[in-house]
């Protein structure tokens, strides 16, 4: 939630994405996970909303969603952890009440939708840079040992966490001949940690 932006502003990679998606992924599938996302980001919005944060911009990328929202950099470590985990919380929600309401309606399609809110929300607290769990592991840290230490906590617990998830989607690459994609998305994620753990190690020598 920290770059100068104000409005909305959408990357290329985030155009890339939706176009590659639909290409390989049925419009079911792809409507969902937008859908899931744009639930996601609301969930984020509302807990901001409660803390009195106004909102001032939004940038959608690959990554996902980020909100512009100074006033969240004032907010208590327990309040930003909310806030940050607040999007997760509403994936898990929606996923559940859905996943419920098909179970007993027969809504063959709405198992599509609460899969991707599941998905989305395990996803999200991955402990990689830039996704939910990274932040919220370094708040945690951050409370108890200082923001130093819950950087390079954060940053570390990302490379280790990307390196093994690369290593999986490379696996099941190999079993299977399928998921490219996702090896590229995995390495994109790699690379963020590593310059996490960089930008890291040097506020520590400071």
């Amino acid at each position: 939630m920290r770059f100068p932006e104000r409005g909305l502003h959408v990357s290329w990679s985030f155009w890339l994405l939706i176009l590659l998606a639909a290409i390989v992924s049925p419009l079911t599938i792809v409507l969902s996970i937008l859908l899931a996302a744009a639930l996601h980001e609301c969930g984020h919005l509302l807990a901001l909303r409660a803390f009195h944060v106004p909102i001032e911009g939004l940038r959608l990328s690959a990554f996902g969603a980020v909100l512009h929202a100074r006033g969240a950099q004032r907010l208590s470590y327990g309040r930003e952890l909310a806030v940050t985990l607040a999007g997760c919380g509403m994936n898990l929600v929606c996923g559940v009440l859905t996943a419920w309401f098909s179970l007993h309606y027969v809504w063959v399609e709405g198992f599509v939708f609460a899969g991707a809110h599941i998905l989305l929300c395990a996803f999200n607290l991955l402990p990689i840079p830039p996704l939910d769990g990274a932040h919220a592991l370094d708040l945690a840290i951050s409370a108890l040992f200082g923001p130093l230490v819950g950087d390079a906590v954060a940053a570390l617990a990302g490379v280790l966490c990307s390196l093994a998830l690369l290593g999986g989607v490379v696996y099941l690459y190999v079993q299977t001949r399928g998921g490219a994609l996702v090896i590229f998305a995995a390495l994109a994620l790699l690379l963020s940690a590593l310059k996490e753990l960089r930008l890291a190690r040097l506020a520590i020598k400071v």
